[in-house]
């Protein structure tokens, strides 16, 4: 039979069109639950990334040992070139949107911009322009790539790197083009950086050219000519790759520098992880390869899209036999290379899914380029495809669509009863980022197998003097690790007993301010309380609290107030509300406030409001509340109270005193020192339904 090579003008319009459909599709996955704030999918890996973005953007620490806090100090164990994380840092900066959204919007540029290069080897394997859209579609319709291509991952910004590289070492190898060249190393050495092994990924393909290439030219000449074409080709290809390889190696040499440093990061230098990184004992362990199955069949192409793509490669697309030969070789090889990050961590798969996926699609246009009828290639074309888009939504989009507010009840809890700058240490969850990533802290994270290894645990800890613990957690058996809770309580002034659990989490919190944090808690859904949860609240009513010596956490109530108060005193309790649209506290009589001013002239501006009921409906005179009265007043010289300010709020008798009132207070301070914000019954000192509600308060 003679093969159609060429496509025409139907069947190029039907590959765009195809494409572009399938383009759509990824579009759509890829916006699935685009404003949960979890990161599903290697949710390890991806919190690594993304606590290192939000310290990079908090603390403006654009260095090259940035952070990562999560495992003790020194804060910096880095494992990439940070121009993934920074980028995301300096968009999120500059746009104001969510780091979440940020990081999954740069991945996805970062895949599109992608496209364009495999198009262009794409057609360097000889596909016409027209069916080369085909190709690219099984690229874009592979489930991996629908749902790690928004992941917070450095992963797509790596594979777009190192397809940059193959295009610029192919052409400019092959043209003889310097710009080309200069593209091939810049991006080689973005790979490099950003993620070695992508690179490496990248250089099989590259390799393979290079052999090609010094075959012609041994073959094409004689002589002196040869030695003079291969010595010429040898400069341009060296050319392509030093940049790469001398990037690569000095940030593996830097980075190694920067993680020696820490007691608890040191094994992660380069030397430490070479026998897991290159699977040395396991290579060929049958449940590695399993795995890398359970991977490629579920996220990359189903079993009926694999069979069905080899029958049609074996039986019509004989003229591309070497090229999917060597595609899938390249595939296998990057597997047999680093068989254990592969088998356990799927996002690799990013780097070379494109292999097999791209050997899929030049297998169907073979079909094109026989002599089966138009139709029955459509139709397997189309079929393949809707069954990778199926896999896709059976298998990957329940996970992107389910709503998350990220993180758990455990790590909305932490966030709430510690300081941003607080660290937190953690036992029984190896050295997982999700903990300190979602509670938004630092934190000295114990390492699995080594919450007895008392060697690193007590550098670690003596690393931390001078930074305030804000809470010890200890996980599922490590919540039995007596001696680690021990040293911890004495060393950071815990206290001994839970303050809360959460599943098979115990958590303790700092001796001095366990009780206020208690408080805290009880609005916290989802952990189990002590009973003396419910008592620090009662025990602050009716006396005055000084708050000088607290926390930014236990002063929310006060947010509203600026300055803060110093003291306060509520024989009711202050109790947050919202109404009419409005955040309040009860201000219930007697309320005190205490500020410490300077001297000088000074306007108190209040928001402040009656609750209705308080003085409308069916309540007689008597029954309904007969206002408050709002006393400032100063110390005098003699120690003394002196008044400087007082209005009566009374919307049973002044119908003008009803709803909203902006309160102000004009005064003069002689010397610097304490004022009074009182909040006091009426006249004759009723407090009967003081319903009275205090907002905005700001004293200028």
């Amino acid at each position: 039979m003679i093969a159609r090579q060429n496509s025409d003008r139907i069947e190029n319009i039907a590959t765009l069109v195809c494409f572009l459909l399938t383009l759509a599709f990824h579009a759509w996955g890829a916006s699935i639950g685009w404003s949960n704030l979890n990161l599903p999918g290697c949710e390890f890996r991806q919190t690594q990334t993304a606590i290192s973005a939000h310290f990079i953007r908090q603390e403006k620490n654009y260095s090259l040992a940035y952070p990562t806090p999560v495992l003790g100090k020194p804060w910096s164990i880095p494992m990439e070139f940070p121009l993934y994380q920074w980028t995301v840092a300096k968009v999120a900066d500059e746009s104001g949107w969510g780091l979440t959204q940020v990081g999954r919007l740069v991945s996805l540029v970062c895949f599109y911009l992608t496209l364009p290069a495999l198009y262009l080897l794409v057609r360097r394997l000889g596909v016409s322009g027209g069916r080369a859209p085909l190709v690219l579609a099984f690229v874009v319709a592979c489930p991996l790539y629908i749902f790690y291509a928004r992941a917070f991952l450095i992963e797509m910004m790596a594979w777009m790197f190192g397809a940059w590289f193959l295009v610029g070492y192919v052409l400019g190898v092959e043209r003889r083009s310097p710009a080309c060249l200069v593209i091939a190393a810049v991006a080689g050495a973005g790979a490099g950086l950003v993620k070695v092994t992508t690179l490496l990924a990248f250089l099989f393909p590259a390799f393979t050219w290079t052999l090609g290439w010094f075959w012609r030219d041994w073959h094409g000449h004689q002589g002196a000519v040869r030695w003079r074409a291969l010595a010429g080709r040898a400069g341009w290809c060296a050319a392509g790759v030093v940049l790469p390889f001398g990037a690569a190696w000095w940030w593996v040499r830097y980075s190694d520098h920067i993680k020696a440093q820490s007691a608890a990061g040191a094994f992660l230098q380069s030397a430490s992880m070479t026998n897991y990184n290159f699977g040395v004992g396991v290579r060929f362990d049958p449940a590695i390869w399993s795995q890398h199955w359970t991977v490629i069949s579920s996220e990359l192409a189903t079993v009926p899209v694999l069979v069905i793509s080899g029958i049609v490669a074996l039986f019509f697309a004989r003229a591309r036999w070497r090229q999917i030969g060597l595609l899938v070789f390249f595939f296998f090889a990057v597997q047999l290379m680093f068989p254990i990050l592969y088998a356990w961590h799927e996002y690799y798969y990013v780097a070379i899914a494109m292999l097999l996926m791209t050997a899929v699609g030049l297998a169907v246009c073979g079909l094109l380029e026989s002599q089966v009828p138009r139709w029955a290639a459509w139709a397997v074309i189309v079929g393949l495809l809707a069954i990778q888009g199926h896999a896709y939504l059976v298998r990957l989009y329940p996970v992107q669509a389910a709503p998350s507010p990220g993180g758990s009840e455990l790590t909305r809890a932490l966030r709430q009863v510690t300081e941003p700058d607080d660290i937190l240490i953690v036992a029984g969850d190896d050295w997982s980022s999700m903990i300190p990533y979602y509670a938004e802290r630092r934190a000295f994270m114990i390492r699995r197998d080594l919450e007895t290894t008392w060697q690193l645990i007590e550098p670690a800890f003596a690393a931390l003097k001078g930074e305030t613990v804000g809470a010890l957690v200890l996980l599922g058996p490590q919540r039995e690790n007596q001696r680690l809770h021990d040293l911890a309580v004495t060393r950071f002034q815990l206290d001994p007993r839970p303050a809360f659990h959460r599943q098979d989490a115990d958590v303790y919190l700092p001796r001095q301010s366990r009780a206020l944090d208690l408080a805290l808690l009880t609005k916290v859904p989802g952990i189990a309380l002590p009973p003396e949860a419910t008592r620090p609240p009662e025990a602050a009513l009716g006396r005055e609290i000084d708050m000088s010596g607290w926390r930014p956490r236990h002063q929310t109530l006060f947010a509203m107030i600026t300055p803060r108060p110093w003291k306060y005193f509520s024989t009711f309790g202050l109790n947050p509300t919202r109404y009419h649209d409005h955040d309040y506290v009860w201000a219930h009589p007697e309320t005190r406030l205490w500020f410490r001013l300077p001297a000088g002239r000074h306007r108190l501006t209040a928001l402040t409001e009656f609750i209705a009921d308080a003085y409308e409906g069916k309540l007689s005179w008597q029954d309904r509340s007969d206002g408050v009265e709002l006393v400032l007043q100063v110390r005098g010289l003699g120690g003394e109270p002196r008044e400087i300010g007082r209005k009566l709020i009374d919307p049973r008798a002044n119908p003008k005193d009803r709803g909203r009132r902006v309160v102000v207070f004009d005064f003069v301070l002689e010397d610097a020192g304490d004022m009074q914000f009182a909040v006091l019954p009426g006249p004759v000192g009723s407090t009967t339904r003081d319903w009275f509600l205090l907002g905005a308060m700001k004293i200028e």
